[in-house]
């Protein structure tokens, strides 16, 4: 059989990933596309959890990922007054990660890991998106381009283009109310860097504001700290002025952000000043991908984030993406002469992992960016309690006698990604 033909929309994470497991298992002709008209280097930090940290163990970047690490030690949760905290160290255990991974890496660093460990496998087309997907009578799909490459025609297609995916756009349309498929989780948040001071430390600090805002200053191992403003709210009325900004351009976000964190206390005066001036800012809405139909389309499939996001607040986007990129190549290599049926086994396959996934704590996101000062002091009493020592000491006896049966039963841990004979290392 001739090699397969693989068009990959987006060169981040994900469509990387799917690449290396088909260079291993197919050996296939992949062609990545990346909008961006370089690799992406920027980005904030994310985390690699659960059965995904074996996938990048099987790839052998494991060590070279630990290299990266973004020096983060744990988190910490300020009070009003600048100086009590609730504390959660990073665990120092691969397997019973705290809210600090120990695989935390910058979103960049990540994406170049990949990419240089798939440049001489894959061909990289940036400056380029997909305009059209059109199935072909003869087994095939022929793609137009947005840009400068020309019609082609490819026996599968893969949208690994995030959250906003145009690939999902073009194949599935706007979907339910023209919602693009986003269910919206009250929130809007903002990455950036800004310069270190002494006061920035190894630990994350997280500090709540009345009025749902939240700020975050993270540590970075190349001298600078990481910045997050983010406002939630259950009136979605509140974000009419961002989700017209968002259309306006970046210095309308930042100006719509400016206004939200007025009058805010401890170091946010710093926070939009240094916004202000960045020259990374970022800001998306926290939302999840519900397709119903599912994330497959006879011979086009979406991966990561495009077809079943969990939110950045999962904690699971990163890692959910890198499973799913296995499980991809891998029900491809069982069926490589069936490209229909394998993505069909593709979504029945994965879709238990991403339905517990994307479950949420109950009032997620609300309930940890609390709208009231009493809310924050009533939050901040909870987390005070769960980061206390003999608090850590209960959480630790109950659960070595917790049996297995009951957390399987709440859907903890209980999904492991199947064995592929052609991925095997």
């Amino acid at each position: 059989m001739s090699k397969l033909n693989v068009l990959i929309s987006g060169g981040g994470i994900a469509g990387p990933c799917l690449a290396w497991w088909l260079n291993k298992s197919l050996s296939a002709n992949v062609t990545i596309l990346e909008r961006a008209p370089s690799p992406r280097t920027s980005g904030q930090a994310v985390d690699i959890r659960e059965c995904a940290v074996d996938v990048v163990k099987r790839m052998g970047l494991i060590d070279t990922i630990k290299s990266k690490n973004t020096t983060e030690e744990g988190i910490s949760f300020i009070y009003a007054d600048g100086k009590t905290k609730a504390t959660f160290p990073a665990s120092g255990d691969q397997g019973n990660q705290s809210l600090t991974s120990e695989f935390e890496i910058l979103r960049g660093d990540l994406a170049e890991i990949f990419y240089n460990v798939t440049k001489d496998m894959a061909e990289y087309v940036f400056d380029e998106s997909v305009a059209g997907v059109e199935e072909q009578g003869n087994g095939k799909v022929r793609v137009t381009f947005a840009n400068h490459l020309r019609p082609m025609e490819y026996d599968l297609v893969v949208g690994a283009d995030g959250m906003v995916s145009n690939t999902r756009r073009v194949v599935w349309g706007r979907g339910p109310g023209e919602n693009d498929y986003l269910k919206s989780l009250g929130q809007y948040c903002s990455f950036f860097t800004i310069p270190k001071t002494d006061d920035d430390t190894k630990f994350a600090q997280v500090f709540n504001i009345p009025g749902g805002r939240i700020a975050c200053l993270r540590p970075d191992q190349y001298g600078e700290t990481r910045a997050y403003l983010a406002v939630t709210d259950g009136d979605m009325s509140r974000f009419d002025g961002i989700k017209k900004a968002m259309g306006e351009g970046l210095d309308a976000q930042k100006k719509w952000l400016e206004n939200e964190f007025v009058g805010a206390e401890w170091q946010t005066e710093r926070l939009v000043k240094g916004m202000m001036d960045s020259k990374d800012f970022y800001m998306q809405q926290t939302a999840q991908v519900k397709i119903e139909e599912g994330f497959t389309r006879s011979r086009v499939a979406l991966l990561g984030d495009a077809g079943y996001c969990p939110s950045p607040i999962s904690g699971m986007g990163t890692s959910t993406a890198i499973v799913g990129a296995y499980v991809l190549a891998g029900e491809l290599s069982k069926s490589p002469d069936d490209i229909p049926k394998a993505l069909e086994q593709y979504q029945t396959a994965l879709k238990p992992f991403v339905e517990q996934v994307q479950k949420l704590i109950p009032g997620a996101p609300q309930i940890a960016n609390p709208q009231t000062k009493l809310g924050i002091s009533a939050f901040n009493t909870v987390m005070g309690i769960a980061s206390s020592s003999w608090a850590k000491w209960i959480a630790s006896a109950v659960g070595s006698v917790v049996p297995s049966a009951l957390l399987s039963s709440i859907g903890a841990n209980n999904w492991s990604p199947p064995e592929y004979p052609a991925l095997a290392v």
